[in-house]
């Protein structure tokens, strides 16, 4: 049986630990990559992993749901975990938050599961990043920008501004064809110049940072 869609939940989906649960992830996405989504069942992925179909149903609860839902949150925290090394090396604002976007952008774009399902099913992932499922996301991002850019701003305009990359980087996701190529460092640099500084105040606790 092939591999299925399932809404979204609200919460970040859990990601079994060991060596085992991430061996089935990669054949998930290698499968994926070679065939999409509903070309791929359990057995391939299985298959693929070397491992029995009752494992993944051991490892995953939900099964074929679970297994996808897994494989999404471990992509979606492999995107922030980038987003935090740019970050968390740049010297300024302007270099911490569009290095950020370069950074989320560029792992998406080097994602070959996510890009042959963005190009070939879209309405498989688009649930993931739209509508009722958006909230969460940039719930998690406002709160990744008050971890990572609270040493330039304030906290309020920190979690502003983790959610304003988010948006950013999600429309380049849903529209591949924007104006503005978030996988070129230098265009998202004259992006955050341009329509996010002139927003920005300096913080009380950072009075000499310049926007």
């Amino acid at each position: 049986m092939a591999v299925t869609s399932t809404p979204p939940p609200a919460a970040p989906a859990a990601v079994p630990a060991g060596a085992t649960a991430l061996r089935i992830l990669a054949a998930t996405a290698e499968c994926v990559a070679d065939q999409g989504l509903r070309a791929t069942s359990v057995e391939d992925i299985a298959e693929r992993a070397g491992c029995a179909r009752a494992t993944i149903y051991r490892l995953f609860p939900g099964g074929r749901s679970g297994l996808l839902l897994a494989a999404v949150e471990l992509q979606l925290n492999e995107v922030l975990d980038a987003a935090s090394r740019a970050a968390d090396v740049a010297d300024d604002l302007p270099s911490a938050v569009a290095g950020a976007v370069w950074a989320a952008s560029t792992t998406i774009a080097e994602h070959a599961p996510l890009q042959r399902l963005l190009r070939d099913e879209p309405g498989e992932i688009l649930p993931y990043i739209s509508f009722d499922r958006l909230a969460p996301l940039l719930g998690r991002a406002a709160a990744w920008g008050r971890d990572h850019l609270g040493r330039f701003l304030d906290p309020d305009q920190a979690e502003a501004v983790g959610e304003w990359g988010a948006r950013v980087v999600l429309d380049h996701l849903r529209s591949p064809g924007s104006p503005t190529d978030t996988t070129d460092l230098t265009a998202v640099r004259r992006l955050v110049e341009r329509y996010l500084l002139p927003g920005l105040t300096a913080s009380p606790s950072h009075p000499d940072q310049e926007h």
